[in-house]
């Protein structure tokens, strides 16, 4: 069998050959990725029989087979953002961005797509799982794969309320060969208020294992397109295709979704890493993208960063993000996306619900009344469902109360 690379270049030259057929016959648009099901994948004019046989034929060895998110810099977008922390060309780290000034939490919904023959489809439990491996990495979770990395206090959940406030599991179902194959806009049908919600989609990753279409700082933010996408057999714990079956696809593609660059982007980068490769210094230059799980890899005079989450190793070797891309992504989402998520209450009491937590103030009672107005479940004091006088007198209790 010819290589994947051979036949693409076999391909080329087929293309650029003269010929006699009428060129102005139309042409059909078969996607080059398609996955018919587990056992019938067809990719760049091969078929393979399993995720394993693909994996081995060297498709993800490509780089833009592996995540095609490409960010695209605009330096006249970036200058109008230039008293931020964190534009496409730098990053500023701050302590307001560090992860110990309060938890936030978003809400997601997973619309999963499928074909008409049922590929695609999955529990609700694996849903739950992906969302349950999502805190395990950026929350660095004891016990779990992402115990060696570094709490950002950033939290995941399905959304229990969809856009127009009805109750909700947060995972939309859809049967659609066109917008399995990532095609037909689904998104301007399928998504919910991406300014508040964190949209995943699952089908077949557009021939990737994922990707966003670009990061916050281009001006995505709010659009339709805002989105994940994801491989659905990378998706969820003990997902089918070995060796990306923990759940880290998502993992990486989220940390595009919050301004992360991958650890390679720009190659080694120069000594004023805040402006060059991935705009973080605190991780290792990297010159290119490490597969599989090596023992070790040295690049750019150093050891490799291939347990980090925005290389492209295996799953099992991905176990962290630095301190200093947490402090990016909370730069990310006070900035890009600052209506996409709620702070937990963290503070001294249930009455202290903004910050500086640890004193009762203005600012708490200001955020009780917009969490009410928004039926939020933080003021639902009395855990009823409701939102009423209980609430508010049981708020003005502990408020009076003061901190401990």
């Amino acid at each position: 069998m010819l290589s994947i690379a051979s036949a693409i270049a076999l391909a080329g030259a087929i293309a650029l050959a003269p010929s006699s057929q009428n060129t102005t016959q139309p042409q059909i648009d078969t996607p080059s990725f398609q996955v018919i099901s587990d056992t019938e994948i067809h990719a760049d004019g091969h078929i393979f029989t399993s995720w394993n046989d693909l994996h081995e034929s060297g498709y993800y060895s490509f780089e833009e087979n592996r995540c095609s998110t490409r960010p695209i810099a605009d330096p006249a977008f970036d200058a109008l953002r230039g008293g931020n922390d964190c534009t496409f060309g730098r990053t500023t780290i701050r302590p307001q961005y560090d992860p110990s000034v309060a938890l936030y939490r978003i809400p997601v919904v997973v619309h999963v797509i499928q074909r008409t023959s049922g590929t695609g489809s999955m529990t609700d439990a694996r849903v739950q799982s992906q969302i349950d491996i999502l805190n395990e990495d950026f929350q660095a979770l004891a016990g779990t794969n992402g115990a060696p990395g570094n709490d950002g206090q950033i939290e995941f959940y399905l959304a229990t309320q969809d856009p127009s406030g009805n109750p909700t599991n947060g995972i939309t179902r859809s049967t659609n060969n066109t917008w399995f194959n990532d095609g037909g806009g689904y998104y301007n049908t399928l998504a919910w208020d991406t300014n508040r919600y964190l949209n995943i989609y699952t089908n077949n990753g557009g021939g990737a294992l994922g990707y966003v279409p670009d990061l916050p700082q281009g001006g995505i933010s709010g659009s339709n397109a805002d989105r994940v996408v994801i491989l659905y057999s990378t998706f969820g714990r003990n997902a089918p295709f070995n060796p990306f079956n923990l759940g880290r696809t998502v993992t990486h593609e989220v940390g595009h979704y919050l301004g992360l660059y991958h650890t390679f982007s720009g190659g080694c980068g120069t000594s004023s890493c805040y402006t060059t490769g991935d705009r973080i210094c605190d991780t290792n230059g990297e010159s290119s993208p490490t597969g599989g799980c090596p023992n070790s890899r040295n690049s750019c005079g150093g050891p490799a960063p291939f347990h980090n989450y925005m290389d492209y190793s295996d799953d099992i070797c991905m176990n962290q993000f630095t301190v200093e891309q947490n402090n990016r992504m909370r730069c990310s989402m006070l900035t890009y996306r600052p209506n996409l998520f709620s702070i937990a209450a963290g503070g001294c009491s249930p009455a202290d619900l903004a910050e500086p937590f640890g004193e009762l103030n203005f600012f708490d009672v200001s955020a009780f009344l917009v969490s009410f107005g928004l039926t939020e479940a933080r003021a639902d004091l009395n855990d009823d469902g409701l939102f009423n006088f209980f609430d508010v007198s049981a708020y003005l209790s502990s408020y009076s109360e003061g901190c401990p």
